[in-house]
């Protein structure tokens, strides 16, 4: 129940809102009478007031599910928003793991060992799921997603190049707006992390621009396969810039 707790309270708020127009319905007839029954003793229309302190009791059933209903929304929503901060500190601090191990790893072994642990992966993943390619076509490694694609040269540079037009005029874009470029299957997470050119200036870049960097590397003896990396990765939150 803890783990679904903002789903229970949802449907409970759902079945809530239903029950309380139903009781509402059903109560009315039953404030009429209480009202039509008043009028009678006092011999006269009854007052705003009187009315709706004749008519309260019938609805008292309508005002609890009612209060009810309302406290199970705003209390799913707020563990909503409990939940995604919990999610984005969990990813920043992953996040801030990763820099900091890959930093470590270049300290001490070398600028280039990092590329070469990405190519030792992707030929792995290769090997596990192998792509026949089309006539005039090469094959590529998306690194933030590990996944292979086959595209051209040109459709690339034209997708990182729209990429870098849309951060520059519409000021940042999500994940899946990238792999909608490159004509790659969107991604869960993908309407979640994103870029905002806000954020590359306040990170110390300087600038809106993107760089990507493209890593050839034998798959095997006659097949190369071209890793595309970025400089900045895709965050959390980026919208709030």
């Amino acid at each position: 129940m803890r783990n679904n707790s903002s789903t229970i309270l949802t449907c409970v708020g759902g079945v809530g809102v239903v029950a309380t127009v139903v009781t509402a319905v059903k109560a009315t007839p039953k404030a009429m009478a209480l009202i039509e029954e008043a009028k009678e003793e006092k011999g006269a229309d009854l007052t705003k007031a009187e009315t709706v302190i004749t008519a309260a009791p019938a609805y008292i059933t309508t005002v609890v599910l009612g209060v009810s209903t309302l406290v199970c929304i705003f209390g799913a929503n707020a563990l909503n928003k409990r939940q995604q901060a919990a999610l984005t500190s969990a990813y920043a601090l992953l996040d801030n793991s990763y820099k900091d191990f890959k930093a470590k790893v270049q300290e001490l072994y070398g600028e280039g060992t990092v590329d070469v642990v990405k190519g030792e992966i992707a030929k792995d993943k290769y090997k596990e799921d192998p792509i026949e390619l089309s006539e005039d076509t090469q094959l590529f490694f998306d690194d933030f997603s590990g996944r292979y694609f086959e595209s051209t040269r040109e459709k690339v540079l034209k997708a990182e190049y729209e990429m870098n037009r849309i951060l520059a005029t519409e000021f940042g874009l999500f994940l899946n707006e990238w792999y909608d470029l490159l004509g790659l299957e969107t991604v869960d997470y993908g309407d979640y992390l994103g870029w905002s050119s806000y954020e590359l200036m306040e990170m110390g870049w300087g600038t809106y621009w993107m760089d990507f960097h493209h890593k050839k590397v034998l798959i095997d003896d006659d097949l190369e396969c071209t890793i595309i990396t970025f400089d900045f990765e895709p965050t959390f939150g980026f919208e709030d810039y």
